[in-house]
């Protein structure tokens, strides 16, 4: 065979130009002259390999079923010290003295399994710093049973992106923590104004994330239903306290400027950016699906889901509690109310889900 036939042979086994250099002695040529030219050839392919491998803006790696690392380019080495090469991976990644034993945590073994793993992000500590890496991993080399036996590491330091996003989920939730204690703020405005209905915003609140969640609404939109229910009663602010905290019968005008806080509820929450359309759902709890509700008239699916299912927790709370006019008049008087107006007043599907919510125990007044 000749020399190039045996250098075929042996490269579909080699895993870096090292190893192939030194199997060069093993080869017979015809003269000292040809040895030293193949092995400039060679010395040269190794020279273009190991430059091109050190420009590419990633840390690369080979590891071998044991875990030790046989090469590594020079952003490797930077990174972790010119002796990386030969060391193992576990103890220079992860500082570990043993192997890790969850496969699913370490991309070389997922890799001598799968044969190829695509992504994988991993969290390991450089010099006592924190850093952050994308890796990848392919299988280039087996053994002779045919046996995954090598492994080409590629990792993607995205320290400076992680903490990025860890920075704005910070402000996220914090802008969050903000929202709810200036809505909270805004609720306890109105219940000190008027104690009879103390903590019915809350609780209508409360339902109505339950109704939301048992008609499997998206997380997103069960948050703005609670939120919005929180302080759907708002514009009662503009009400006078000796109408809220009336013990007798309302009169017509009075009821009248008691219609109008939907709108004054709106008009305060208008200018507020919200991540949920507040302002508008708030506006719309008192409509009613045959267009009896108020301020507006609206009906059937011009009211948004949200409102609709906000008045029917309204409706049950306000009607299994206390109020200065009259004594409570308990749950089932509740159900009956949305049952026989089911279709009429209220959203069909938002009455099922409740009565089905309170049937099956899974809600309790709190």
């Amino acid at each position: 065979m000749s020399a190039l036939g045996l250098v075929n042979n042996i490269s579909r086994d080699v895993l870096s130009y090292e190893e192939l250099c030194d199997k060069v002695g093993q080869l017979e040529f015809e003269n000292e002259y040809m040895r030293k030219e193949f092995q400039a050839i060679v010395n040269d392919c190794r020279s273009q390999y190991h430059s091109m491998l050190d420009s590419v803006d990633a840390y690369l790696s080979l590891v071998n079923k044991d875990m030790k690392i046989i090469w590594a380019n020079q952003n490797t080495k930077d990174l972790f010290g010119d002796d990386v090469q030969g060391s193992l991976c576990y103890r220079v990644c992860h500082g570990r003295k043993e192997p890790c034993r969850d496969t699913s945590k370490c991309i070389i073994k997922k890799a001598l399994i799968k044969g190829e793993v695509k992504k994988h992000e991993i969290e390991a500590r450089i010099s006592g710093e924190k850093m952050y890496f994308s890796e990848s991993a392919k299988v280039i080399s087996w053994d002779n049973q045919g046996k995954p036996s090598v492994v080409v590491r590629v990792c993607n330091d995205i320290t400076e992106q992680k903490k990025t996003e860890m920075e704005l989920k910070e402000s996220m939730l914090q802008l969050r923590n903000n929202l709810a204690g200036t809505i909270q703020a805004m609720a306890m405005t109105v219940e000190t104004r008027d104690p009879y209905t103390a903590g019915h915003q809350r609780k209508t609140s409360d339902i109505a994330r339950c109704i939301a969640q048992e008609m499997g609404l998206p997380n997103q939109q069960v948050d703005g239903i609670r939120m919005a229910g929180v302080i759907h009663d708002l514009g009662k602010i503009s009400i006078p306290a000796e109408i809220l905290s009336k013990p007798g019968k309302i009169c017509q005008p009075e009821y009248s400027l008691i219609k109008f806080h939907p709108q004054t509820g709106y008009d305060i929450l208008k200018g507020i950016d919200f991540r949920w359309p507040v302002a508008e759902i708030v506006l719309q709890h008192h409509e009613r699906m045959d267009g009896s509700g108020y301020p507006f008239g609206l009906a059937g699916d011009d009211i948004l889901l949200e409102s609709r299912i906000i008045g029917v927790a309204d409706v049950i709370e306000a009607m299994s509690s206390h109020r200065p006019y009259r004594p409570s008049l308990g749950l089932n008087s509740a159900f009956s109310e949305i049952r026989k107006n089911r279709g009429i007043l209220y959203d069909p599907d938002v009455v099922d889900s409740t009565i089905s919510l309170f049937t099956k125990n899974e809600y309790i007044f709190h």
